[in-house]
């Protein structure tokens, strides 16, 4: 359009520019109808998440009430078995007693010598047995009452828990069907409201196509008017020529040159004043008679000269005709071109723009809507090769030497505890964010990173004005039946493609919190939360008629792929946004510290590599199986701890599945890399509970509480025998006691 405008004279460009003008604004109110649709869509697809997330809940506590019922059940049959233990001690007892009667019968029978020796003997364990008669139905109605007292109270909390749990299940159940029934009447309003924008998409584009109809009227109109204005010009060139066919008859009558003529009255003017003096001199020199005759002389002269004077008028009035006769003509004839020219341009500017708007009307069905990512289908098609990555145990000192030279002019240098927790961030979450001052490395590492293991990654600059998904990966042009694929788009169909499946992908939002993440990645939170076969986003409402990508889904659904990694950069000054819980919660979050000196020598890499995704996944779930039986125990010694108690009793705060769930796929990685269990736990501890908010920098506390919560972590640290101290965790409450006693 700009071009179009660049090519049309300064009259018409202004007429152009409000047709152009009112484009945009129909282009804008649609997008924006558009947009609060899908924001709508988005709300409701997050309560539909949390719906499917209360009911799997009710699931697990479900299964819990089963595992009740099936300890009762087990309780029910340990008691069994000891009714039938006590059953053979009394048959045991029987048959006590018939070895007594045998042996009685025995000495009886005539073994009176040893009668006397044994019957002490036999007396004793008479008495032994008669007492242990006696004391056994004792012990047995005890233990009988003591199992039967503990089944009857396990079996009331068993009972009472299970009229908790149908209590809690009825409401629950209760509240799943209202809820149901208010997501179908946000369902009929959103049918509704995109029936709305549908029909506002259709009345922009007749208002459009009626517009541009009314302008090429107008313009016809002018085109018109332009070859009236030429005709009447061309009649004025006709008089003209008539003019000027006058004018060469009078000067073939006069002669070619009208200068001859001047200068013939010139030679008449010098030798009238020649007469004038010799009319002098005979005065002077003649009689009276003379002087009569020389004055008829003089007088018949000056007659002449007059005439030739009168002559010489005429000629100069003529050409001065002729002079404008011929200016006029010149002027005419430089007008028609310049009219003519400006028809044709004019002509060619209106079929222009009838051609752009038939293209823009018809390009979607000769076209493709997703052009770069089509193209991307024809040339992404043979594998990069990549190699296997170092096992994790050398994989950090690796890393470091290849990042330490991966940027040209400059060497990066990261601790081997930096890096074995970014290996470990990767295991853990596809969402990372590093903090940190400016110049300690919050980008470098990212870049590094990716060009030290042949990694792809696409740097997208964040803007304070972005509201929602459009801004980071496009948005569909309807009346141009196109979709505008910005970089982010673009990078997670190329990581999917054949070419780059194996490769892995980092999106290096920078600057991440200059806008707010829940809102304009709200989507991608949420697919990060599901299993990677239902992890989409979607583009577009409908298929495209024609022309859709191979791998996208039904035409109009992006996977979110497991090879990609999305790592922003964040500063927390008076222009950015801080992160809400949940973005925090979901992600990897690093503080880089400032950088020291560099006290070791590190060799330059000899080769470059591109690591295989496929092996440093198996790696990382070879080493999640290793450890995490170890790590379950941990985290079972943690939720016991005093830390726990205080932490919950205090400031209200608890390990949820998300963390446990993290941890067990972050710390394996960790030990594996070289790190320590406390490593991992102070990281982990130090950027979900004592970060701004949860137990730092509350208003609500003060500095006894923190106390509390610091000898808690020196008694966890010893009995765990973590070794060290958790040195991130004690700076965080070190320097929120110090904000407390500063009144803060």
């Amino acid at each position: 359009m700009t071009e179009f405008l660049d090519k049309l004279p300064d009259g018409d460009r202004s007429r152009f520019q409000s047709f152009i003008d009112v484009f945009d604004s129909l282009g804008t109110r649609a997008k924006e109808a558009h947009d609060e649709f899908k924001s709508k869509e988005a709300s409701l697809a997050g309560e539909r998440a949390s719906l499917v997330a209360d009911r799997e809940m009710l699931r697990l506590e479900k299964a819990s009430f089963e595992e009740a019922q099936s300890r009762f059940e087990t309780e029910s049959l340990s008691l069994g078995r000891d009714r039938e233990e006590l059953l053979k001690l009394r048959l045991d007892l029987v048959s006590a007693k018939q070895e007594l009667a045998v042996r009685e019968a025995e000495i009886r029978g005539g073994l009176v010598l040893e009668r006397e020796g044994s019957l002490a003997i036999l007396q004793e364990q008479i008495a032994v047995f008669e007492r242990q008669r006696d004391r056994l139905p004792g012990e047995l109605a005890a233990r009988r009452q003591e199992l039967m007292d503990e089944a009857r109270k396990e079996s009331a909390r068993l009972v009472a828990l299970a009229q908790q749990h149908s209590a809690s299940l009825q409401q629950r159940e209760t509240e799943l069907a209202l809820q149901e029934v208010a997501i179908q009447r946000r369902q009929e309003k959103v049918r509704v409201e995109e029936d709305v924008v549908k029909t506002r998409q259709r009345n922009v584009q007749e208002d459009a196509r009626l517009q541009a109809q009314a302008l090429l009227d107008e313009k016809s109109a002018i085109l018109a008017k332009h070859l009236r204005e030429i005709e009447r010009l061309r009649k004025v060139v006709d008089e003209q020529q008539v003019e000027l066919d006058g004018v060469d008859a009078i000067r073939q009558v006069f002669g070619d040159d009208p200068q001859r003529l001047l200068d013939e009255s010139e030679s008449l003017r010098a030798q009238n004043k020649q007469l004038d003096r010799k009319v002098q001199e005979l005065l002077s020199n003649q009689s009276q008679d003379d002087a009569k005759e020389l004055r008829t002389q003089r007088d018949a002269l000056q007659q002449s000269l007059d005439a030739a004077r009168g002559e010489v008028f005429g000629l100069r009035q003529q050409e001065h005709q002729w002079q404008r006769s011929v200016t006029e003509r010149e002027n005419a004839e430089t007008m028609r071109v310049v009219l003519e020219k400006h028809k044709a341009l004019l002509g060619s500017a209106v079929q222009e723009l009838r051609t752009q708007v038939d293209e823009l009307i018809d390009q979607g069905k000769e076209g493709t809507v997703f052009p770069e990512l089509t193209r991307m289908d024809k040339d992404l098609t043979l594998r990069v090769p990549t190699e296997a990555a170092p096992i994790l145990s050398a994989l950090v000192g690796d890393l470091q030497a290849r990042i330490a030279y991966a940027e040209r002019g400059k060497q990066l240098h990261f601790s081997r505890e930096v890096l074995q927790l970014f290996m470990g961030g990767l295991a853990m979450s596809r969402l990372h964010v590093f903090q940190g001052i400016s110049g300690t490395g919050k980008t470098s590492l990212a870049t590094a990173f990716c060009a030290a293991i042949g990694a792809t990654c696409k740097v997208v600059p964040v803007q304070a004005g972005w509201r929602d998904r459009a801004d980071l990966i496009g948005h569909y042009n309807a009346f141009e039946k196109r979709y505008y694929e910005k970089d982010t788009l673009q990078a997670l169909y190329r990581a999917q493609t054949e070419a780059e499946r194996d490769k892995l992908h980092v999106v290096l939002l920078d600057e991440m919190n200059l806008s707010r993440p829940e809102q304009y990645f709200a989507e991608f939170l949420s697919a990060m939360e599901v299993s990677e076969d239902k992890r989409f986003i979607t583009l577009m409402e409908s298929r495209p008629a024609s022309g859709a990508p191979v791998l996208l889904k039904d035409g109009r659904l992006i996977r979110l792929p497991s090879n990609v990694w999305f790592i922003g950069t964040a500063n927390h000054d008076e222009t950015t946004n801080a992160f809400a819980d949940k973005t925090h919660d979901r992600a990897f979050v690093l503080d880089l510290p400032k950088h020291g000196p560099v006290t070791q020598k590190i060799d330059r890499p000899t080769n470059g590599v591109t690591w295989s995704f496929e092996n440093l996944m198996d790696q990382f779930d070879q080493a999640r199986k290793m450890h995490e039986a170890h790590v379950k125990k941990l985290l079972g010694f943690i939720d016991a701890s005093r830390l726990t108690r205080v932490l919950n009793d205090d400031f209200g705060l608890g390990w949820g599945n998300r963390l446990e769930q993290q941890m067990i796929r972050f710390m394996p990685v960790v030990l594996e890399c070289g790190g320590t269990e406390a490593l991992a736990l102070d990281h982990m501890l130090a950027s979900r509970m004592f970060r701004e908010g949860k137990v730092t920098g509350r208003h609500d506390k003060r500095a006894d509480d923190l106390l509390r919560v610091h000898d808690a972590l020196e008694v966890l640290w010893k009995e765990g025998k973590l070794g060290g101290i958790p040195s991130s965790c004690f700076e965080a409450i070190e320097r929120d006691i110090q904000r407390l006693e500063r009144g803060g």
